[in-house]
């Protein structure tokens, strides 16, 4: 089975409630929260690959990519995207590097830390670049805009230390880079995505042990405010990342259920949940990867 014949559906979900006060009564970890001030949407998708609006997804059966391209939660249509190469490379992000309107494929090579970069045209491999190679102890964990200058950044990890960094980038060149924020115990950077609309990615975390998220908001490398967001507990639904779905230019969260291949997503504006609903079921050989 593949997923170019995988039909899409609709499934009302009666969760929202339960998930809220999940939120409220979650355990606290000891990292300080903060507030934050929001700013007007903006309904860039970044993970619109045949540029009709609305956010996709992006599967994988071993090497062999595939997007799904959806309205909201519905499934539309699916088509083979490019095989990853052999030899450690792995899929990390999608984001538009090359300023074309296209998301590419952001590759990283765990043996080498080698960095690549995939022009796509949709689904549609055009060309491929390498990027910088990553220094040894760290690696390629997500991909965002960080300086607001309208180009993608590299967002490295040091699983040793917790120790966050960020690679300003201009298409594949490496322009600079710093110390990010350090993570705190037990958490996990999962994604990056602009919940507070102020133009700059943020940090999307995860607790292994608790099933907590929180949003780390961002101004270029420095962390200028954090609060929980909904937990997603630690259960048979993986967090997957963030993207905006419904279109109101507000990411939410994607979950991926590895028993049963269902999708879930969490509606959010900024870090509250307001809505949820089932995503299409991939099949049993394919997995999500992005976002």
């Amino acid at each position: 089975m593949t997923p170019l014949i995988q039909s899409g559906k609709l499934i009302a979900l009666t969760l929202i409630g339960f998930l809220l006060v999940c939120f409220i009564q979650s355990a606290r970890s000891n990292e300080p929260i903060d507030g934050v001030v929001e700013e007007e949407p903006n309904v860039t998708q970044p993970y619109d690959f045949n540029l009709d609006g609305h956010t996709d997804f992006v599967l994988n059966r071993g090497p062999q990519t595939a997007i799904w391209y959806l309205d909201t939660t519905v499934f539309l249509s699916g088509a083979l995207g490019p095989t990853l190469p052999p030899f450690g490379w792995r899929l990390i992000d999608a984001a538009d590097f090359n300023g074309d309107g296209h998301p590419d494929y952001a590759l990283f090579n765990n043996s080498t830390r080698q960095t690549a970069i995939w022009y796509l045209n949709n689904n549609v491999l055009i060309t491929g670049v390498y990027g910088p190679t990553v220094p040894a102890g760290w690696a390629l964990v997500a991909v965002g805009d960080f300086n607001g200058d309208g180009k993608q950044d590299y967002v490295l990890y040091n699983s040793n230390t917790r120790q966050t960094a960020i690679w300003y980038l201009n298409n594949n060149v490496l322009l600079s880079g710093g110390f990010g924020p350090t993570l705190p115990f037990l958490w996990q950077i999962m994604g990056t995505a602009d919940f507070n609309l102020d133009g700059h990615a943020d940090y999307l975390l995860f607790n292994t042990n608790t099933g907590q998220t929180a949003i780390w908001y961002m101004s270029g490398r420095t962390r200028v405010g954090a609060v929980y967001a909904p937990p997603v507990g630690t259960g048979f639904y993986k967090l997957k990342g963030a993207a905006d779905y419904s279109g109101d230019g507000y990411p939410d969260y994607v979950l991926f259920n590895i028993s049963t291949h269902e999708t879930l997503i969490l509606f959010l504006h900024n870090n509250v949940l307001i809505g949820s609903g089932f995503g299409p079921t991939l099949p049993a050989d394919w997995t999500l990867t992005l976002p």
